[in-house]
């Protein structure tokens, strides 16, 4: 019995001891602080790095697709038609088209309309990137569409029936009926002399001033000097060249229109342009086209 007395004080002083140790010299009534295991952290993710695209997209687009969209009227010799015999599709707008496919490194794809109207409802939807058709960069477009630089100059003529002697003069058409799109360039300088317009090609103002059914149009000197002479029996005239005031050089210049948003293809081909005028490409297709005189006299190439 003494030795299990003593066995159990032993015991109880062991298991003092234990707890004294425990407490890091610390009372017994003071609990130890919590340990925990050595936390684990697992090893960082981070999700892999994109880089937004820079620009609108336009000109990726364009690219991926392999082709140029390009939309424009026809039956506008020299600028747009189908060469005789072959049908291939010809004129110096065209061949400034592919020469700025050709640098996009892309190809060319025509979609060719018989009025003007037409063309823009067709950018408008979507159906093209860009027309190249004679467009002058007036500030109304410029509001509503992308526009690229300039890389022509077209001045217009006003043409009667050969008899009339009453217009002689811009001046003269007020109250009268020219046949231009209402929307066009030229159908727009008509409304500013005080006139009417009614949509017509030009074949088709020709043959209604040949009739006395139409008062006057107005069109591009190349396009009617090249009708002149291919049908000498429609009895026309040119009646007044076009000089635009004075800050609106814009009117007799032509140049690439796209849809607002597609601005960095527009900026591209506004780059290539400039490289065309550099290189003299532009100044060979107008001299091609138009002649030394009209190439000369163009402002745009003279460095």
């Amino acid at each position: 019995m003494k030795a299990k007395k003593i066995l159990t004080g032993v015991l109880a002083l062991a298991m003092i001891a234990s707890l004294s140790a425990c407490g890091g010299g610390g009372s017994a009534a003071t609990p130890a602080p919590e340990t925990s295991a050595p936390e684990t952290t697992a090893p960082e993710t981070s999700a892999p790095e994109t880089t937004a695209p820079e620009g609108d997209g336009s000109l990726q687009r364009v690219l991926d697709a392999g082709k140029l969209g390009i939309g424009a009227e026809g039956n506008w010799i020299p600028y747009v038609y189908n060469e005789d015999g072959t049908g291939e599709l010809t004129g110096f707008e065209v061949e400034v088209a592919k020469q700025i496919a050709s640098r996009l490194g892309v190809e060319p794809d025509f979609q060719i309309s018989d009025s003007w109207d037409p063309v823009l409802a067709g950018l408008d939807a979507g159906r093209y990137d860009i027309v190249i058709c004679g467009v002058n960069p007036n500030p109304e477009r410029q509001e509503k569409y992308a526009v690229t630089a300039s890389y022509a100059e077209n001045p217009y003529c006003l043409v009667v029936n050969a008899d009339n002697t009453e217009i002689t003069s811009f001046e003269d058409l007020s109250g009268k009926l020219c046949i231009n799109s209402p929307s066009s360039a030229a159908g727009k300088i008509a409304q500013s002399y005080g006139a009417t317009t009614a949509d017509g090609d030009l074949t088709a103002a020709m043959e209604q001033l040949n009739t006395g059914r139409a008062d006057g149009t107005i069109n591009n000197v190349a396009a009617v000097d090249e009708y002149m002479k291919s049908r000498p029996e429609v009895n026309v005239k040119i009646a007044a060249i076009y000089e635009p005031a004075e800050g609106e050089e814009y009117m007799v210049e032509s140049a690439g229109m796209l849809r607002k948003e597609d601005q960095e293809l527009c900026d591209k081909i506004s780059e290539i342009i400039g490289e065309m005028i550099d290189d003299g490409t532009l100044y060979d297709l107008t001299v091609q086209y138009f002649g030394e005189t009209v190439a000369d006299s163009t402002s745009l190439y003279q460095k």
